[in-house]
């Protein structure tokens, strides 16, 4: 009988002990802000009282089949007031607008450009004053093709304006064509 209560005791305590959070334990990962599944990245281009939307999409999101990206189309010397729209559609059923998240995190955010095609300018700005990027003005340049990058840069407590800090979220190049 003795042997069996000390063996219950044994078993109990390792159980026990298992159980407890070692806070010291570096296997625990700890998840500060997570970071959003975006498949869908829009670009709303308006002009002349007429919007054109362009659209990369990965439905299954990072690995799985390619995504597919719309060229751009604009035309010579015009002016362009752009907003894009980050969504998660990796369930159809449940479309997540991520968009609103970005913009409620503004101090935390950054899109970036990188255009040989357009001058583009940054017209959303977060609480410091900073620009945010998801609405812009673009001016296209002289006929030709080349490409537009879109990148959305996670900058929590680092953000300065600039974009070579923080994560990268997304990044898309859109072939471009100025017609």
């Amino acid at each position: 009988m003795k042997v069996n209560s000390f063996l219950a005791a044994a078993l109990m305590a390792v159980f026990f002990t298992s159980c407890q959070k070692d806070e010291n334990d570096v296997t625990q990962p700890v998840v500060t802000n997570e970071e959003e599944l975006i498949t869908t990245l829009k670009v709303n281009l308006s002009a002349d009282s007429a919007t054109r939307i362009f659209q990369f999409r990965d439905p299954d999101g990072e690995g799985g089949a390619n995504g597919t990206t719309d060229t751009i189309y604009m035309q010579a010397g015009k002016v362009y007031q752009c907003s894009l729209q980050f969504l998660n559609e990796s369930n159809p059923a449940k479309v997540i607008d991520i968009t609103t998240e970005i913009r409620e995190e503004a101090d935390d955010h950054l899109v970036c450009f990188d255009a040989s095609d357009a001058v583009i300018t940054r017209t959303d700005k977060d609480s410091k004053g900073l620009g945010v990027g998801l609405a812009s003005e673009w001016v296209s340049s002289a006929t030709g093709r080349g490409t537009i990058t879109i990148r959305l840069r996670h900058q929590p407590g680092l953000k300065d304006g600039s974009c070579g800090i923080g994560e990268t979220d997304i990044e898309v190049v859109f072939p471009v064509v100025v017609q």
